[in-house]
């Protein structure tokens, strides 16, 4: 999918309210800042793209429950993450990450938190508990 493709879809899919959004194994390299548009998106599947970083808009999907991200080149998580307040699923396997932001652990409606089988350094066993 070109940029363009996706700055489209975005801009119609912010239009029609949509509030499911499925952009996996599209080879995305990017999301534009337009991503922040989506105010209704409660579920969002980014997951087999190449996705290195997330923009800070991405914090803007406050009724966001559900952002898969496995199987990208995440190395890090946007700050400000903890503002997806209604996030109850989180999917970050397969990704690049060596740290967590300990703002995942105020996600207080977060039941799933999905990694690889490398967890991250912040993740050591005795702050596992707190997630």
């Amino acid at each position: 999918m070109t940029y363009e493709e996706l700055l489209k879809l975005i801009e119609q899919a912010a239009r029609d309210g949509v509030t499911r959004l499925d952009l996996s194994n599209k080879r995305l390299t990017m999301l534009p800042p337009e991503i922040g548009q989506l105010t209704n998106i409660t579920e969002l599947n980014l997951s087999g793209n190449k996705l290195t970083d997330l923009p800070p808009e991405i914090t803007k999907l406050t009724n966001l429950a559900i952002l898969d991200l496995a199987f990208n080149r995440l190395t890090n998580l946007p700050a400000g993450i903890s503002q997806l307040s209604n996030l109850t699923s989180l999917d970050l396997g397969f990704n690049l990450l060596t740290t967590l932001s300990h703002q995942i652990t105020q996600l207080s409606n977060l039941k799933g938190l999905y990694l690889s089988s490398k967890l991250p350094n912040c993740l050591a066993p005795r702050n596992r508990s707190t997630l």
